[in-house]
């Protein structure tokens, strides 16, 4: 089961994927521009790795985003599980 997950002005969502006997991590993360002059922004990644449990997987996807997140736009860790 995938999960949502606020972080800062960001939302996270980790879904993984079964692929065989492994557990393919994904992750989006995607905000809305507040200006309607500009469009909101959303990013895909789906070659994080392969694990062995779903929840692995999940978290993973989480950790891997937030991560990107604080690199490129340095968001604070605010997060709400939403579910």
């Amino acid at each position: 089961m995938g999960a949502n997950l606020e972080y800062g002005e960001w939302v996270i969502r980790s879904y993984p994927e079964r692929d065989g006997h492994h557990w393919h991590s994904r992750a989006a993360v995607a905000r809305r521009s507040l200006d309607a002059a500009h469009d909101d922004e959303m990013f895909t990644f789906s070659d994080i790795g392969y694990f062995d449990t779903e929840n692995e997987a999940r978290d993973r996807g989480i950790a891997w985003a937030k991560a990107w997140l604080d690199a490129i736009f340095n968001c604070p860790d605010i997060g709400l599980i939403r579910g």
